[in-house]
């Protein structure tokens, strides 16, 4: 098909441009790492941020190590949002990064963005790097958790209330947002965010917004929809592994697992009328649908293990409303029995190109009406029928089988 000739191609060209900007990265002066622990005076935050600061300026790396020497504790503690740069690496090197109880922000966000940033400029070439263990924890006593259709509650219950300290707070939103996700990139072309484990966060994990270009690897989320505060589980809703989002091209995201509350992957978005740098809106750039270049195209899911959603789906594609989708490849994927559904796809007749291979879930695929797309190499150990697809000459389907024990 001329489709998947025109995936393979652009598949090639979006390897050759991140291996040359992964060379153009290693070549950078890092003979002297700057990290937070050059800066003696101001919280953990301040001195995280006046060394990305400085760095701008100089090597274009900053190092977050183990241990503060400052506060002599192995946790690095943060009130607001760590923001990257252009040109930027952050090097996150066995430590780990907490939020704070007055902390009603993200871990990291790409600078461009934030509330009442309207217009979000693109920013070029920022890598986030996991070395060793690197854990990035939600708080004890979070102020907010999940997302824009959310009530805070001290008692949440129900489908749509979750926890938060800020509840009946005067003067304090009540509802979530995207301040709540962990990491998020928006208008980002060319970026590598890798080996993080996400853990208790409280909305969403990692979101990429109208960013191209990108790698996204040996990632862990680990949620459990709940805090414990004074010894009572209360419920945190959502906690979704990854969005991606308006624009998004060109991205692969490789060895990925763990579990998640929501989905655990959701690819799409719904045009919900609310502008970039809003507070009660699930993505910082913006849920209006601008036209054709926030169509998303050229996604690479490949090789995740033994994932789950504790709750909802391991993989959601929802091209709603005028939203197109093509030429989305998921390959060589264990989905794990413990999830609540497996692979759906939603709004079929938005997508051109969807390639499935090398497919292990208990969980029937759902494409009905699905066009342009390939279904190979599927084993499906649960009872009934493997796949739900319209047959159609543009739809190859082989050596689909039951092998449920």
């Amino acid at each position: 098909m001329a489709i998947f000739r025109k995936a393979l191609f652009t598949g090639c060209i979006l390897l050759c441009s991140i291996n040359f900007l992964s060379a153009k990265q290693n070549h950078k002066t890092e003979d002297i790492a700057i990290t937070p622990n050059h800066y003696k005076t101001g919280t953990q935050s301040a001195r995280i941020q006046k060394a990305i600061n400085e760095a701008k300026k100089t090597t274009g790396k900053v190092v977050i190590p183990r241990y503060d020497v400052v506060t002599k504790t192995d946790v690095w503690l943060i009130d607001e949002a760590i923001l990257l740069p252009s040109d930027f690496e952050l090097e996150l090197n066995n430590c780990k990064i907490k939020l704070s109880d007055r902390c009603r922000d993200n871990f990291i966000r790409s600078a461009n963005s934030g509330l009442g940033i309207t217009a979000v400029a693109s920013l070029n070439n920022i890598r986030v790097i996991g070395v060793g263990n690197v854990l990035l924890e939600g708080a004890d006593h979070p102020r907010s958790t999940g997302d824009h259709n959310k009530t805070l509650s001290l008692n949440p219950n129900g489908f749509s209330e979750s926890f938060g300290t800020d509840a009946d707070k005067p003067n304090e939103n009540q509802k979530g947002g995207w301040r709540n996700h962990a990491i998020i990139f928006a208008h980002v072309d060319g970026f590598e965010i890798s080996g993080i484990t996400l853990k208790d966060y409280h909305g969403h994990g990692l979101v990429l917004e109208r960013s191209t270009n990108g790698v996204v690897k040996n990632i862990t989320f680990d949620v459990r929809q709940a805090v414990n505060i004074n010894g009572t589980a209360q419920q945190i809703l959502n906690q979704d592994g990854m969005g991606v989002r308006f624009g998004c091209k060109n991205i692969i995201i490789s060895n990925i697992r763990g579990k998640s509350g929501d989905d655990f992957i959701n690819i799409g978005l719904t045009d919900t009328g609310v502008p970039a740098g809003n507070e009660n809106v699930n993505v910082v750039s913006g849920s209006v649908y601008t036209g054709d270049k926030d169509n998303i195209a050229n996604i690479y899911l490949q090789n995740w293990q033994d994932f789950y959603s504790l709750s909802h789906r391991a993989i959601r594609i929802m091209p709603v409303g005028k939203l197109r989708i093509s030429n989305v490849f998921i390959e060589n994927m264990i989905i794990s029995p413990l999830s609540k559904k497996g692979l759906e796809v939603e709004f079929a007749e938005n997508i051109k190109g969807l390639f499935v291979r090398n497919l292990v879930s208990n969980f029937q695929i759902q494409a009905k009406g699905i066009s342009d797309a390939g279904f190979r190499d599927i084993f499906y150990t649960g009872e009934g029928a493997p796949i739900n697809v319209t047959p159609s000459e543009s739809v190859a389907i082989d050596n689909v089988k039951n092998i449920r024990k």
